[in-house]
């Protein structure tokens, strides 16, 4: 019967460590890289930080710039001749105001009527009869012109009387003549017979210069 016994110590045999050289370099490897990711990150952010703060500096001395222009103007004593032209204009102005509550009061005095008087012509013209003339005042009106026949002029006279601005208004002076040719030669005379000159009057014609009538040509 034999028995073998291990005189070998186990601490005497070679001892293997977890980490080897080659792990130990990996991870070198990955601690660098993960340095040069992270400093590429803050480089990248610390361009960004500088254009930010560069672009705050330009608007900030765009707008010192701006400020100093405004106070420079603000600093400026007023000019004499720009206060002398606005007092002018403000003048003018004034002038014309009251110019037109001048010229609006004498429309309101001396034309009442006027307007709807002068749609009431538009509205009772009559084919075959046309106005040369009229005068158009609160007391008086005068129409004056020409027609083809008097039986155009009769039909004028009734068309324009039912308008309201001349309804109830007569007529106290007519006149009515064959208008006379402009040339002696026979076929001026055949070409005008039948036409007639006239004239209308309503009112007194006395009041026509005191209040100024408006008149039409």
């Amino acid at each position: 019967m034999s028995q073998q016994i291990n005189l070998v110590s186990p601490l005497l045999l070679k001892q293997r460590f977890a980490f080897g050289l080659r792990e130990m370099v990996l991870g070198l490897m990955l601690i660098l890289l993960g340095s040069l990711a992270w400093a590429g990150v803050a480089h990248y952010r610390a361009n960004a930080l500088e254009a930010l703060a560069a672009q705050a500096k330009a608007r900030q001395e765009k707008a010192q710039l701006e400020l100093d222009r405004l106070s420079a103007i603000a600093s400026r004593p007023t000019s004499a001749l720009l206060a002398e032209r606005v007092e002018a204009t403000q003048a003018q102005v004034a002038q014309r105001k009251v110019l037109l509550t001048t010229i609006n009061n004498t429309i309101d005095q001396t034309s009442v009527g006027f307007s709807p008087r002068m749609r009431a012509l538009a509205r009772g013209s009559t084919e075959g009869v046309w106005l040369n003339g009229f005068t158009l005042s609160p007391d008086y009106v005068a129409l004056k012109g020409s027609a083809l026949n008097a039986g155009l002029l009769t039909t004028y006279m009734d068309r324009l009387g039912k308008q309201p601005p001349f309804a109830g208004m007569k007529f106290s002076g007519m006149k009515a003549a064959l208008a006379q040719p402009e040339g002696s030669s026979e076929n001026a005379t055949a070409e005008r017979v039948g036409h007639i000159d006239f004239s209308l009057y309503s009112g007194s014609e006395a009041n026509t210069t005191a209040k100024g009538a408006p008149h039409g040509q």
